[in-house]
């Protein structure tokens, strides 16, 4: 328990320890927007219970699991992927079982999870209809899926021993896991005391597959060097493979993507309609916004050898811009296929619109990229309590910002005239924060290498 109360206190402590102002300003937003969506959720269930709403009150008990569980989930993936906070060092004198168990209490202990309690906790003052028993089932289905993603970022991270007895046993209690749920899904609404109990024996599997799954996981190394002689391969090629994070989190995105696809493709030759059409904000993982939000949108922080080298040699406007295409190039080609395979396979009638907007969205992602690495730098580095993102989220809101705007020409035509404005108005950008680079690469520089000592 000291060992827990401790890890609790410095995780607390690290996260209002840098842009304090700033982090307690968007706890309050978290806050604000718990309320409005338990308000929100609230007046659905008091309409579903009077019958002015189509959905009954179990549908809407059922949407508000299945949002949270979406949210937790998706949040360690997307806009970019946030890599598992290993908080115990390897080294450090305890048992697997308790530095498992440290971690996942103390994961807990984060903003997202204090705004969804504060949802919940309104949504039962608000709403009658939602009770006891449905809050204790919500506070299941939250902790049931910080559980799946902290095994999905174990599968992400870390290389798998798939012959080691501990895989087999985790492979045992995930089949129980999901017998249960087949049988009774978490994120239906409970209507009787008894079910929580068969909620709690799925999670107590799932949580222990996710102990056997990390018994089973090799342990990172923390220093990688790889190095290869071959004079055929292209340095893109290298870049790609070398840097084994910023491979891992393209391969995940490039994955992510074609699920997206995939369940596309699936509901168009059962329905013979894409989904696309029924949620707009899809089209998003058509383009290679993905790419961009994942890495590229922090460049020099991944491949920060790489800028000190340019710096060094030319410093030159060119040969950043080179050294950046050089980097993007093999991941943009890799995303182009899938979007290629997909288009030609199960969206002819949308082609021309597709491929206008992914040559857009490349013509604007990629100086907007260059932008967002030289005026929003992040150090890529996973030290101890260390939970910053990979790339700036600002930057990354603001590319998904832009890249909706792409989707205008849905609207009517004429509005592709949109494209050569924004692609313009970025360009004007770039060229600006490139005649400011001799002011930037100072910081440039601190936050890359600086960011160890």
């Amino acid at each position: 328990m000291d060992l827990i109360s401790f890890s609790c206190r410095a995780r607390i402590r690290s996260l209002f320890r840098h842009k304090r102002l700033q982090r307690l300003l968007l706890l309050a937003f978290g806050v604000a927007a718990a309320g409005t969506y338990s308000w929100m959720f609230a007046f659905l269930l008091e309409q579903a219970g009077q019958g002015g709403l189509h959905p009954s009150v179990e549908k809407v008990l059922e949407y508000t699991n299945l949002f949270m569980l979406a949210i937790i989930i998706l949040k360690g993936f997307f806009p970019a992927y946030v890599p598992k906070a290993n908080l115990i060092h390897p080294l450090y004198p305890v048992s697997v079982l308790q530095r498992f168990r440290t971690e996942v209490i103390v994961e807990l202990v984060s903003p997202l999870y204090f705004v969804l309690l504060i949802f919940l906790v309104l949504l039962f003052v608000l709403a009658p209809e939602y009770t006891v028993l449905h809050l204790m089932q919500s506070l299941l289905v939250i902790l049931t899926a910080h559980v799946t993603l902290r095994s999905l970022q174990v599968f992400v991270e870390r290389k798998m021993r798939w012959r080691d007895v501990n895989f087999y046993s985790a492979v045992v209690m995930a089949g129980a896991f999901v017998a249960l749920q087949v049988r009774a899904p978490m994120f239906m609404p409970a209507t009787e005391w008894l079910m929580l109990v068969v909620h709690m024996a799925a999670l107590g599997a799932l949580v222990a597959a996710s102990f056997f799954l990390e018994k089973a996981a090799v342990e990172p190394r923390r220093k990688t060097v790889n190095y290869s002689s071959d004079a055929r391969r292209s340095l893109g090629w290298r870049l790609f493979k070398n840097h084994k994070l910023a491979r891992q989190m393209l391969v995940f995105g490039f994955a992510f993507k074609v699920i997206v696809l995939a369940a596309d493709a699936f509901a168009f030759t059962k329905k013979g309609e894409h989904i696309f059409d029924e949620i707009v904000t899809l089209w998003l993982f058509v383009g290679p916004l993905v790419v961009f939000s994942y890495v590229f949108n922090n460049v020099w922080g991944f491949y920060r050898n790489l800028w000190l080298t340019v710096e060094r040699s030319s410093g030159t406007s060119k040969g950043f811009i080179t050294a950046t295409w050089m980097a993007l190039r093999l991941p943009l080609l890799l995303d182009a296929g899938i979007t290629f395979v997909y288009v030609a396979i199960f969206n002819h009638q949308d082609a021309f619109f597709i491929v206008m907007m992914y040559v857009a969205g490349v013509l604007i992602m990629t100086p907007l990229s260059m932008i967002a690495s030289i005026a929003s730098p992040k150090a890529v580095s996973g030290g101890l309590f260390s939970f910053s993102a990979k790339s700036s989220y600002l930057f990354n809101f603001i590319s998904i910002g832009l890249f909706s705007l792409l989707f205008l020409p849905l609207i009517h035509p004429l509005l592709y005239l949109v494209y050569p404005v924004l692609v313009g108005g970025v360009l004007f950008a770039l060229v600006a924060v490139l005649r400011e680079y001799p002011r930037y690469k100072y910081r440039l520089f601190e936050t890359h290498f600086k960011a160890e000592a």
